[in-house]
């Protein structure tokens, strides 16, 4: 405990952040449980219990009593190990066996990206916005929503952006309310528009199926978990100290987290048939999962939402235009290039939840279209979760990593 301008500082360390981050997991999943318009609006569990503390640290400090400063170590480490789950459940392959739907809708995501980025340094330059401040409610909120933001908002710090992780944390927010309002009814007009008919094709995913119908089979065990957690250890270890070096090479910031991932894309592509290290999936998803929900609402403790009130009006205008444009690329090239059928609504709908709100989002907007029409599109329930889950980063964050390294040498 120490005094700074007057403000008391309360130290905490990282066993008692993280387990304050868990309890207020918990009382997050129950609020969840307890008020259907959470889940209504897919908003995570770590947002609302992380968020509703950033709330009261904003009353106390707006009453001038105390701040408080976290240990973050336990936090950078839940974000090191999702990261690279999220390369070692991304082999080459998958992109192989989700054919030519799949591609075509990782491009349009990837272009969205690119409009994403492009937007928010854009507007950030025309409103007076820092445009390292503005990229964090591009790409890095929209698609990524709150667990990609939190993991991308050091590098953004690291570079001079103050603010980063409350930006972040807001637009994201904001893309979740946003995608499950707009995609809904946008599907939904798709199909009243074109007077579709309510069938869908089941194409040629039936491998892509079967594979993910086996990994839902398949029971998590004490050695499977070990086996993950001793993959993800070597590939960090190997990762962070190379992505180090790298940097102090090249004078180009590279987080060690974000190599990582890419160098377990790399192990899962080598190592796919011919595994000499057989990794589960599933333990790995359960891995990941537990990591991003920590993470994730520890991030949203470090909030300090005092520091967004001068920010608010750009950020604002940033964001409606963020909404506008995903839309307008839902409608105009997504539906158009995915066919112009029952399947082509559907997945746009859920690219309207997808781009501005992140994966879960686009679920639940096409499992409502799916629910009114009484029938599910089995290609959108496929493809989406892959591409929105594990697909869209392999461009998206060396683009937002590139475009952050670019501005700030400016």
């Amino acid at each position: 405990m120490e005094e700074s301008g007057g403000m008391l500082i309360l130290e905490v360390d990282m066993i008692t952040f993280a387990a304050i981050g868990a309890i207020l997991l918990m009382i997050g999943k129950w609020v969840v449980n307890r008020y259907e318009i959470f889940w209504k609006y897919t908003i995570p569990s770590p947002v609302i219990g992380g968020f509703g503390f950033a709330i009261l640290m904003w009353i106390v400090y707006e009453f001038g009593l105390f701040e408080i400063e976290f240990d973050n170590t336990l936090y950078d480490l839940f974000m090191f190990i999702f990261f690279v789950t999220i390369g070692l459940t991304s082999g080459l392959t998958l992109l192989k066996k989700g054919g030519k739907l799949l591609l075509i809708y990782m491009l349009v995501c990837w272009f969205l990206a690119l409009m994403q980025n492009g937007i928010s340094i854009s507007v950030s330059s025309l409103t007076g916005l820092d445009p390292l401040i503005g990229m964090m409610a591009g790409q890095a909120s929209m698609q990524g929503g709150h667990g990609m933001a939190a993991s991308l908002a050091p590098l953004i710090e690291s570079l001079g952006g103050d603010n980063a992780l409350t930006v972040g944390m807001a637009a994201s927010t904001y893309g979740l309310i946003a995608g499950s309002l707009l995609g809904g009814p946008i599907g939904n007009w798709l199909i009243k528009r074109n007077k579709l008919k309510i069938e869908t094709e089941e194409g040629n995913l039936d491998e892509l199926s079967k594979e993910l119908k086996e990994e839902e089979n398949e029971k998590i065990t004490a050695r499977s978990v070990t086996v993950a957690g001793a993959v993800i250890f070597v590939i960090l270890a190997i990762g962070l100290p190379t992505a180090n070096w790298i940097t102090e090479l090249t004078g180009f910031s590279i987080p060690g987290h974000i190599f990582s991932l890419f160098l377990g894309i790399i192990f899962r592509s080598l190592f796919e048939k011919h595994a000499f290290v057989k990794d589960s999936n599933k333990a790995m998803e359960m891995i990941s999962t537990v990591s991003l929900n920590m993470f994730l609402v520890m991030a949203m403790m470090n909030l300090r939402i005092w520091e967004l009130y001068e920010l608010a009006l750009p950020l604002m205008v940033l964001l409606i235009m963020q909404t506008i444009v995903t839309v307008l690329i839902a409608i105009f090239i997504m539906y158009r290039v995915l066919g112009r059928n029952y399947d082509a609504a559907v997945m746009s709908s859920g690219f309207i939840g997808h781009g501005l709100g992140a994966t879960p989002n686009g679920l639940v907007v096409m499992n409502a279209i799916c629910t009114k029409y009484g029938v599910i599109s089995r290609k959108a329930f496929i493809i989406i979760p892959i591409a929105g889950t594990v697909l869209t980063d392999v461009v998206g964050v060396p683009l937002f990593v590139f475009l952050a390294n670019l501005f700030a040498g400016l």
